[in-house]
């Protein structure tokens, strides 16, 4: 018997170096069928068309570093070849597996880990719904999904009307350290599953971290007070046109200079009575350099040309209309991929840039609206717009030709909400502190006062609104 003892362990090691071998093979790139995510930022909380809130979800504004995801949820095959048996309670091998609790997760992560020599984890909970943003439905609603989250439930003191809330820029949030329960997510619903738990059509995805991080220059943007500017050039007085996608827009070039930002009664008061808001005093003296600012407001049409989609309450068989129902953090996406698009650093125009411009510049006429005194010649509002946004161009133009700078939507600005000082200010971009934005020009929804140009709406940046839109500026 002495005799065989070795060469039974012999054969024993060959099986089970070429079981181990074998298994490293069988587990592929198109099993494991990884997708790129780059580093970015999107509000959490709400449906990726900015329809739905996620049930027991904040809306929050999130930045996220770049990673990568598998593209659908891990397969019954994949379960099988990792952890030889199949748990789901119906078997089909090319549907995800289920019935597999948090903790058995985490033993196939480890297993895969070694056979691939590859590390692999869960997403956490605003990964996994980023991705979902960027794919839409796609591949995302056949199983509940497990996430690398421990389960924070809504602090009591926040209500349904908390989207009005302003709330902090949160960096790649990995949910609370401690808790009994992990988070599993669908589309649109958040839930507390303890981790032991094995549920049917309860599954599971993969994520990998790259090295596309937050660069310093998109945090300052999205955080800060830094706008980075091209150098522009208005003496020509040339208008740019682009064209993306097949959707052309014009860039008008504003010769810079002084002006007096805020109410001046000796300027700005209209021929009705009404109560100047405290936000629009002290008037003030404000110097600019040259810069370019859209002709019209962003269009339906130029947004699906850039994003491939329009959120909703948006209808893409009206190109012409200003996009709306978008919050500041939107209008930061559509800027970083009509960047990418265009090799150019399109941004929101500061609140100063704003009203400058939508006084006219240097051809100023001192109107109190922009192009005119007769606000239903020169603004769709309450009173002419039934409420309903219209087709961009369709009102008089104003000195600089700008269309709309009045009425049809309220157009989001770079700066955080400041209340004015009567200090003189170069250039300036807001508050350094804070959760609200600034907004102006009103809407078609809004009354005659709220179109003013020197009227001004504080709202949290991740907020979004049919009627709040945007105009591009360089």
């Amino acid at each position: 018997m002495n005799i065989f003892k070795p060469y039974f362990l012999f054969a024993c090691l060959a099986v089970l170096f070429y079981s181990c071998s074998s298994s490293s093979e069988r587990v592929s790139a198109s099993d494991l069928d990884m997708v790129e995510v780059h580093a970015g930022n999107f509000t959490m909380g709400v449906s990726a068309d900015n329809r739905r809130k996620v049930t027991r979800g904040i809306a929050q504004p999130v930045a996220l570093d770049g990673f990568r995801i598998s593209s659908a949820p891990v397969s019954q095959a994949l379960w099988v070849k990792v952890m030889g048996k199949n748990p789901s309670q119906v078997e089909d091998l090319n549907a995800p597996v289920d019935m597999v609790s948090w903790v058995d997760v985490q033993k196939f992560l480890k297993r895969l880990g070694k056979m691939t020599g590859e590390s692999y984890l869960l997403p956490t909970e605003a990964q996994w719904e980023y991705a979902h943003h960027l794919n839409g439905d796609k591949g995302f609603t056949s199983v509940a999904e497990w996430c690398r989250d421990n389960y924070d439930e809504v602090p009591e003191d926040k209500t349904r009307d908390d989207y009005f809330v302003p709330m902090s820029l949160m960096v790649n949030p990995k949910g609370p350290e401690k808790g009994t329960a992990k988070v599993v997510r669908t589309t649109l619903e958040r839930m507390p599953v303890e981790p032991h738990t094995r549920k049917v059509k309860v599954g599971f995805r993969l994520v990998q971290p790259t090295d596309d991080v937050l660069t310093e220059a998109m945090l300052e943007t999205l955080d800060g007070t830094r706008i980075v500017r091209e150098k522009v050039d208005a003496s020509d007085g040339k208008p740019e046109v682009f064209t993306v996608g097949g959707a052309s827009f014009e860039m008008v070039k504003v010769q810079g200079g002084n002006f007096v930002m805020g109410f001046d009664i000796n300027r700005d008061n209209p021929y009705l009575d009404f109560t100047v808001p405290d936000n629009e005093i002290e008037p003030h003296q404000v110097t600019l350099d040259d810069f370019a600012i859209g002709e019209s407001e962003v269009t339906v049409g130029l947004w699906y040309a850039v994003m491939g989609a329009v959120p909703y309450l948006n209808d893409i068989k009206e190109p012409d209309k200003p996009v709306g129902n978008v919050s500041w953090y939107d209008c930061q996406v559509f800027l970083r991929k009509l960047n990418g698009l265009t090799g150019r650093t399109f941004r929101l125009p500061t609140e100063a840039e704003w009203e400058y411009a939508a006084r006219g510049g240097q051809r100023s006429r001192r109107y109190g609206f922009s192009g005119g005194n007769d606000m239903k010649s020169v603004m769709w509002f309450l009173d002419n717009a039934d409420s309903k946004t219209r087709v961009v161009k369709t009102r008089k133009p104003n000195e600089l030709g700008l269309y709309d700078m009045c009425g049809n939507v309220w157009e989001w600005c770079y700066d955080r909400a400041a209340e004015y000082t009567a200090d003189p200010a170069v250039n300036p971009s807001g508050a350094t502190e804070g959760g609200q934005r600034i907004l102006r020009g009103g809407s078609c929804a809004s009354r005659w006062d709220a179109c003013r140009i020197s009227n001004r709406l504080y709202m949290p940046g991740k907020n979004f609104r049919s009627t709040f839109g945007l105009r591009l500026a360089l």
